[in-house]
């Protein structure tokens, strides 16, 4: 089987196939957007078209002996490097031991292919370690950084690489691929507004207790702007929650509040609690391993506040 592009790839998809054609496919490729709109698919279809051995145009055949061994994870000339847990860095070791396997002669006789995702939790010792591989890249070698937020990469890493924005999907365009993936058009259309219109965080709240979890936790949001729960209360409820991902929700909670209920009666201080949850998240993000407990407490006192100014 074959690891192919989404719907909403098509012009990036055109253009990557259009480099392999001419020969001028870059050593390294920063794929980066929004969480949840199919970076690593876009980037493992990628490396499966370099690795297949027959002769087909634009995608890999997934048949053949490379596309076999690529299928059960294990082509010896693909690496995956990852953080070793969700949320954590990822250390020089790992990179150090990538960097060397990429140094050596491609074992299939073809190309070799890394994907580093998300690229920017290496740390700096991590980082620096790659600088090497990029500035010296070896032939046939393509060297793929799958980035959420790629401002959190170092200025050089970002100048050694071809870059490649990919925008979130128009709508229709998500909404038809949501809904024949779960044969359901009216829990995509409740979903993927939920999820800021990204098809696959959309899909992974159909397919997990992630909705029902952003659901309870807007709840809280809710509770604690009407004084019904603590700000203590609710930051013990939220303390085991994935930092980033309810930073995340409690954005959007906060843009739809203000595109909806508060729309004809604003509130400013409700942008200034806005850039404390994005100061929140850059410091859950840093891998300094922030206090949650602390963290939380202080948000929600904030949040409190929000609703006790004067308008």
């Amino acid at each position: 089987m074959s690891a192919l592009p989404l719907p909403w790839h098509e012009d990036a998809w055109v253009s990557l196939n259009s480099s392999i054609d001419s020969g001028r496919l870059p050593h390294a490729l920063l794929i980066s957007g929004d969480q949840g709109i199919g970076k690593l698919r876009l980037a493992t279809a990628l490396a499966q078209r370099l690795m297949c051995s027959a002769e087909m145009v634009k995608y890999a055949c997934g048949a053949c002996k490379t596309c076999n061994l690529f299928t059960a994870g294990s082509h010896p000339d693909m690496r995956y490097l990852e953080p070793e847990e969700k949320g954590k860095a990822i250390k020089i070791d790992p990179v150090r031991k990538l960097c060397e396997s990429l140094s050596k002669t491609a074992q299939q006789g073809g190309w070799k292919v890394a994907i580093i995702a998300p690229a920017e939790a290496m740390n700096v010792n991590a980082a620096n370690a790659l600088l090497k591989n990029l500035e010296e890249p070896q032939s046939k070698t393509l060297l793929i950084l799958v980035s959420h937020r790629p401002s959190r990469l170092s200025a050089t890493i970002r100048s050694r690489c071809q870059k490649l924005s990919m925008p979130t999907p128009e709508t229709d365009i998500a909404l038809q691929w949501l809904t024949g993936v779960t044969n359901d058009r009216s829990a995509a259309e409740q979903v993927l507004p939920l999820a800021g219109g990204r098809p696959l965080l959309a899909l992974d709240y159909l397919q997990s207790d992630n909705l029902e979890q952003r659901q309870e936790f807007e709840k809280l949001i809710a509770a604690v702007a009407d004084g019904s729960v603590s700000p203590l209360a609710a930051a013990q409820q939220c303390h085991k929650l994935d930092g980033e991902l309810s930073i995340d929700w409690f954005s959007r909670y906060i843009h739809r509040l203000a595109t909806t209920e508060l729309a004809d009666k604003p509130n400013t201080a409700i942008f200034g609690f806005s850039d404390k949850l994005l100061l929140a998240r850059n410091w859950i993000v840093s891998g300094n391993n922030p206090n949650l407990q602390l963290l939380w407490e202080e948000l929600f006192m904030d949040w409190v506040m929000v609703f006790k100014v004067p308008r």
